[in-house]
This record gives structure tokens, sequence and C-alpha cells, in this order.
């Protein structure tokens, strides 16, 4: 009986054993800590409002398993789950120089000092390739992402799983081909985010696997799935970029690509929606994708949501009250070194392994930072000759030495650029540029650029260097324009000219640090004139003459147009001889001569000096002190109007002009000049300044006889600038004012010169 009572007991035990196996399991589930996914949307500048999010998770000391980001979010994302805190990640946003990382361009101050003047002139800039025009996958390439971003996950660029950051990380990509939606979560962490934000028409896209990716805002701005998917019970979702903006709100071109991103997203956003246990939404409505001039205020919107919502962050706490913190630990850019103990290029196909070698200035043994390492590749990135410029670490035989991979695109070796420019007294303009970087040989360059307008002009040159460090090079060039330019007389307009001119000259250029070159060399010059209104005294013919010139040129401007700090200088002295002029005058009775001893004119050879001197001081980040030096002088110049100084205008671009605020260009010629100029720079926000100035000329004085000058030749000038760093160049207003001659004078810019 007790046998057969204990089997059946037995049997009993044995039905029940896994069902009790899974009540106790379940029990033991509820009261482990849930594992913690954070996922945060895609928004452009919006995203920034993560920032403010996590500072309350930090506060709080909520623990952290997974996080999943698309675009901006997966930039903020990939950066906390790398090991920054809340406030270095504020830190960062706050410093950074958000303008260029969506630029093509390299930064000015990277760029070839011979090379500066033509910097960045261009709306359009396009490859040239097999003689054929190449468009890109999209008009940015942002290079300077890819260093700012290779520079801030310098700590993790040797891990490949990105499981293994200090917070498992994942972000989103969209297929071009297909429109699937791609999970990046291994590989190249500087490639995946790139990806990722890689907004359709605007970046390039990025190829990784042999797929072509671009933003994943596209399919799904809110990938709170992926964090659920690897293995988050409870998910934290921060939402800055689901409802369409309504068409008058959308005000640039990268809010449009949000809008357009919005439409398959929503598929997938209501499904994403429901998986997150605390959503959150900012109040972001009266900014847009590219409202990087407000990162302070939308990072305090990201607090105010959060703080909103303590109530479940404290419950979320209370439910992980037995788990630590997050283990993060300080990254700060620039801090990290390594040892090279080996390097490897990897794309090249028409660029010489050991033109990069030299123009990186790397070698095996050698100790480099972040930022080291990024400015050298700034550095060649400037020399024209690629598109992209990329890295990876990887550990070598030795753990105290990393292998360094550099992946290279390269640009064809031509490219087309075109910009517009309009100005008071020139006109509008077309401008084209021909230009390339590999003309028959290494070093050797090419350009050809024409205004087409009012005034046309044509210019054409040619760069050779003589070695890969591009210390010293020879160039050649020749220019020639035509422009129509009014007489004063009294500071009133007595008649007007047109003048034809040409110009060659060969020179030797050396560099004198990263910032300057020391020029000299050989010239001609052609010049007619004849007049479009008659006067009392008229003049009609040409003149030819040989130069000699030499000149010293510093540019440190971190800027081209509206710079906050930095100092430019360009010293120059020129020797005219050979002069050969066939000149007729007409006085007021019609008679005519040739003989120019009668109207007071000798054609020796002279001596002509110039300098101009510009600095910018940066005193905070709204405002920047402005200072001038302008200076010329003719030394035993006795031809009356031919070559003399230019003084008026307020944007430089003429032969021997002087800039003053007051004055019309050529309001007075002038044998001998000086102004100083002063003023203050304010940045009503990035691209729009406002300039006041004031000025002072002293002019028509001689070096020999200063005890001679009268009040007659002092100036003075006042002007306000009112300037906009438009997409197709600054646009200038600028009202002046001089008390000798009791005019105000409006004068419009737009577009960078010739």
């Amino acid at each position: 009986m007790f046998s057969k009572l204990s089997k059946y007991l037995f049997f009993l035990i044995f039905l029940a054993w896994p069902f009790a196996g899974v009540s106790l399991s379940q029990n033991e589930n509820e009261k482990a800590p849930p594992k913690v996914g954070l996922t945060f949307s895609g928004g452009g500048a919006k995203g920034l409002a993560h920032v403010g999010v996590l500072h309350i998770i930090d506060s709080l000391g909520i623990k952290i398993d997974y996080v999943t980001g698309t675009s901006m979010g997966s930039i903020v994302g990939g950066m906390y789950a790398a090991g920054y805190t809340a406030s270095e990640l504020e830190e960062i946003a706050l410093k950074l120089d958000w303008p260029s990382l969506f630029s093509s361009r390299s930064s000015l101050r990277y760029t070839h000092p011979g090379k500066r003047k033509d910097f960045g002139r261009y709306i359009v800039e396009l490859p040239i390739e097999n003689w054929s025009i190449k468009f890109p996958s999209g008009a940015i390439e942002g290079q300077q992402m890819w260093n700012v971003l290779s520079d801030i996950f310098f700590n993790v660029r040797n891990i490949n799983d990105f499981n293994n950051f200090p917070i498992p990380f994942a972000c989103v990509a969209t297929d071009v081909l297909t429109g699937d939606t791609v999970v990046l979560n291994s590989g190249d962490i500087v490639a995946a985010l790139r990806a990722s934000m890689a907004i359709p028409s605007v970046f390039t896209t990025i190829e990784i696997d042999r797929r072509q990716l671009v933003d994943g805002g596209v399919v799904m701005n809110f990938p709170v799935v992926v964090a659920k998917d690897m293995g988050a019970d409870f998910v934290i979702g921060v939402n800055v970029s689901r409802r369409a903006r309504e068409a008058h709100n959308l005000k640039t071109p990268l809010e449009i690509m949000y809008q357009m991103g919005t439409y398959l997203d929503a598929r997938s956003f209501e499904k994403n929606r429901k998986l997150t246990d605390i959503y959150l939404e900012p109040d972001l409505e009266e900014f847009t994708a590219a409202s990087f001039n407000n990162v302070q205020e939308i990072i305090e919107r990201g607090k105010q949501i959060a703080r909103k919502n303590m109530d479940q962050f404290l419950e979320l706490k209370e439910m992980s009250a037995d788990r630590r913190p997050a283990e993060q630990f300080t990254v700060i850019p620039g801090d990290q070194k390594i040892v090279i103990d080996s390097m490897r290029f990897e794309g090249l196909q028409n660029i010489r392994p050991w033109f990069v070698r030299n123009a990186l200035a790397l070698s095996k043994g050698d100790t480099i930072s972040s930022l080291q390492l990024n400015s050298n590749i700034n550095r060649l990135y400037a020399t024209g000759y690629f598109n992209r410029i990329i890295y990876n670490l990887l550990p070598s035989e030795d753990d105290s030495k990393s292998v360094l991979i550099f992946h290279f695109v390269e640009n064809p070796f031509g490219s087309l650029g075109v910009a517009i420019h309009y100005s008071s007294f020139t006109g509008v303009g077309l401008i084209g540029n021909i230009s390339t970087n590999k003309l028959f040989f290494y070093n050797i360059g090419g350009y050809l650029k024409a205004l087409v307008g009012e005034k046309p002009a044509i210019r054409g040159g040619m760069d050779l260097f003589t070695s890969d460090r591009q210390n010293n090079w020879f160039n050649i060039e020749s220019f020639a324009n035509y422009i129509e330019f009014p007489v004063y007389e009294d500071f009133d307009m007595t008649g007007e000219y047109r003048q034809n001119y040409f110009r060659a000259e060969a020179s030797f250029n050396r560099l004198t640090g990263s910032n300057s070159y020391f020029s000299s060399g050989i010239g001609y010059y052609y010049q007619s004139l004849a007049p479009n209104i008659r006067t009392d005294f008229t003049v009609r013919g040409n003149n030819q003459s040989n130069e000699i010139f030499a000149g010293w040129l510093f540019n440190s401007l971190d800027r081209q147009a509206f710079p906050r700090s930095g100092v430019k200088v360009n010293l120059n002295s020129t020797y005219f001889f050979n002069q050969k002029p066939s000149l007729q005058f007409t006085n007021q009775q019609g008679e005519v001569t040739s003989n120019l001893a009668e109207v007071g004119i000798e054609m020796n050879n002279y001596l002509q000096f110039s300098l101009n001197w510009e600095s910018w001081i940066q005193i905070n980040s709204r405002l920047s002190s402005f200072n001038q030096l302008q200076v010329g002088y003719s030394y035993q110049y006795e031809q009356s109007f031919i070559n003399m100084f230019n003084l008026g205008g307020t944007y430089p671009f003429l032969k021997n002009q002087i800039v003053f605020a007051g004055l019309n260009e050529y309001e007075i010629l002038t044998e001998s000049i000086m102004v100083g100029t002063m003023g203050w720079q304010y940045y009503v926000w990035d691209e729009f300044v406002l300039t006041p100035i004031v000025n002072a000329a002293l002019y028509d004085f001689n070096l020999g006889q200063l005890d001679n000058i009268s009040r007659e030749n002092f100036l003075l000038g006042s002007g306000l600038k009112i300037g906009y760093l438009s997409a197709i160049g600054p646009l200038e207003v600028t009202f002046s004012y001089s008390p000798q001659t009791a005019k105000v004078l409006a004068y419009i810019n737009l577009g960078w010169t010739f």
C-alpha cells in the first residue's frame, strides 16, 4: 500500500515539476531589476535636447544597459555609450563650431597660405572626371565631421563590436537602394554614425559592407525596437522629430529633408512608441533642425521635459535600486595618445603613397594625440587631392602601440566652380572657375577664372611646387579686365572713364610659416584709358611698363567672411621701369597734345610701397574688435594720375584701392595715403553681424616735407556695416558718412569679388 502511494505521489510531483519551475522563474524575474534601454531620435539640432535628458538620468544614478539612436540621436547616444557624461556632452556641444561640421571644405587655417585668397569663394564646386562633370551623391561630404567624430570617439576606435562599449550601442541607417532598415552595431563607429546621419541629398552616402547608406530617419527615426532586440526590458525614449511641420515652418533645406524623412518613418513610429515605457517629447516648436545657434536653450528643453516626468524616473530608480550606476570614464577629446607601430594606406589609386606620407609628416614610432592626428589629416585634405580621409586604429603585437590605417577617397584632379557677385560699383557678374591640382605632373596646378558681367575680367595661371611639402613654388599668372570709373573734383563727380587693363607676372614664393609666405618676381602691364564723358581736361591713350616686386603675406583669420579672430597682412613694394606711354590730352578749348611735359607729367622710374594690416580680436562669443592700417606711398613719382592710389569704397577689389568709409571708389586719387580704421563686430548670430567703424585718413603728403601738412590733408569718416553670410556668399549693406563730403552713402556687396 505504501509502495503504491509512494509511486503515486512521485508521479504527481514529476508531472508538476516543470510548472513549478516556471512559476519560480517568473517570481525571480519579477524581483530582478529590468534591463534599461535608452533610445534617441533624429532631429538635427533639436537632437541636442537628448543631452538635457541625460543630465537628469546621470543625476539620479540610473544605470543604462543599452543605447540606440538615429541621426543626431546616434551621435549623442553613441557618445554616452562610449563613456561621456552628460556634463561632458554639454561642454562639447557648446564649444563645437557646428557650421564647419556641415561644410565640404577644409578649414581656412589648414589651407596652404598661397591658396587662401580663393578659399570658399564658390557657391558650387563640382569635380571634373574624364572631361565631364561628376555629380556627388550629396552636397556635403563633411570631412570636418569625420575629423571631429574621430577625435570624440578616439578612445573606442579600436573596438569593432559596439556591444563592448561601456554601454552596448547600436544605431540605424537606411539602405538607399532597397529602403531597408540597417542596424549598425559593429565595424567603424565613426562610419556608422556618419551613415546614420547622412541626410539624403544633403550629405553624401556612406558605403558599409557594400551597401550605400543614408540617414536612418528615412525609415526608422525612433528605433525603440532595436533596444528591445538588444535585450531591454524597459525603454526610455526621447523623440524630438515626430510631427510633420507646416509649410510656413519649413525654413531651411535641412528642415525640408527632415520633413521628407517623416513620411516613411511614420509607419514605424507608432509601433516604436507603444514599446516605450517612459516617452519624452520636448517642446521644441520654435526650433528647427538647423538651430545650432541655440544649443544651450535646446539642452535646457531636454532637462525640462525630463523634470516633468520625474515621477516615472523615480519609479524606475526604485525598480533599479540594487543596481550600480554605469561606470563611465572621462574621455575629453585630445587627451588620448597613441604610439604608431606602422601605417597602412587604403584607397590610393592616382596619388602616390610617398606623397601622402610626406604630407602627413608621420613616421613609425611617433607619439601623437587625436587632435594632432586630425590636424595633420586636415592639412592633407586641404591639398584638394582627396574627397574623404578617415582612419582606424588596430592593436599591434606590441600592446603599447597601434597600427594606423588610413582610408582615402580621391578627388578627380579637376574641378568647376561657380559664383555670383554684385556690388554697387561693378554691377552684377557670374564667375566661373576651372582648376586642376595636377596639370601634367604632380605639384603643378593650373586655373582659369572668368567674370561675365557689366565689367568682365579673366585670370589664368599655373603653380609649380618644388617638393611635396609645398614650401617653395613658382607662379605664372596673367590677368585682364575692363572697368568704368568716375572722376571727382572736390568730391563731386565730373566725368567717367573706361579702362582696359592687362597684366602678366612670374614670381617665386617661399613659405615663412604655417600662415605666411614671401613673394618676389617680375611683371608687365598694359593700360588703356578713354573718356565716356567729356570734361574740361581729358586723357586718351595707353601706357605700358615693366615691374620688379617683392612682398610678404600673412593670414591667420579663422574664416574668410566676418572673421572672429586673426591677423591679415599684405606688405608689398614695386619698382616701375621702362614705361612706354602713348597718351593724348585735350583741354577745355579742344586743343590736343601728346607732349607729357606740357601737362606736367614725367614718366620716370619710381618705387611704390603699400601695406594693408587687419586685426580681429575676439572679446567674447558675440563681439570682436576690428583694427586696420592701410598705407600707400610712391617715391620719385611725377605721373599725375597713372597708378595712383584710389581712395574710397568699403569693399576692396580694385587695383591700388584703399577702402574708406564715407567716400565712393575713386573719389580721391593720391600718390600717398595713410588710413587708420577701428570698429566693433557684433554677432547677432553666427551668420548675421553688425559692424560700426570709424576711420581717418592723411593723404597727399611728402615724407620729406611733413611740416607742410595742413588740415586739408585730413579726412574723417564713419560707417555701419550690416552683414549676412548667405548661401551665395557674404551680403554687406554699408551706410557711411564723411563730414568733408556731407553726404550719406549706401553701398551693397553680395558674394565674393573676382
